[in-house]
């Protein structure tokens, strides 16, 4: 598994919702960092939260840091409505921005990690604030 060290999109299409409502042509964008080891379990999720972004960890992630790119695959999905991810700032035109659950975010994160990203465990999940609360929800979901 090679993880390219750069920003991209993964186009989820049309995302059902857990409360039932619908985000049309849904996108995560991300950041991915480092090489994922031969049996792939040295890949670190750190989800985004409200106010943050794919950066928002820098301080944390670097050569003598805590996540060293030299040992962790690490992936950084953003929060959808944190103006990155599909989000109402970009939803001009389409009507009420749906109500998103945590769930829907962790969800949509493992279809990034598996689908796009070829990933199919992890070592690590943490993150801030809404990360934190995403962080729980992978452990619910996907133990």
């Amino acid at each position: 598994m090679n993880i390219p060290n750069s920003a991209g999109v993964f186009e989820l299409g049309d995302l059902a919702l857990e409360g039932g409502g619908l985000l049309p042509d849904a996108q995560i964008t991300f950041r991915a960092i480092g090489k994922a080891s031969a049996s792939g379990d040295n890949c670190v999720l750190l989800p985004t939260y409200f106010t943050g972004t794919h950066h928002s960890y820098d301080a944390m992630i670097g050569p003598g840091k805590a996540l060293d790119p030299a040992r962790w695959c690490i992936v950084l999905p953003n929060l959808f409505g944190n103006g990155e991810s599909t989000s109402p700032r970009i939803w001009s035109g389409q009507g009420e921005f749906p109500a998103i659950s945590n769930a829907d975010n962790v969800r949509a994160q493992h279809r990034l990690l598996s689908l796009e990203l070829g990933i199919d465990r992890l070592a690590l999940v943490a993150g801030w604030s809404m990360g934190a609360m995403q962080a729980y929800g992978w452990a619910a979901l996907f133990p």
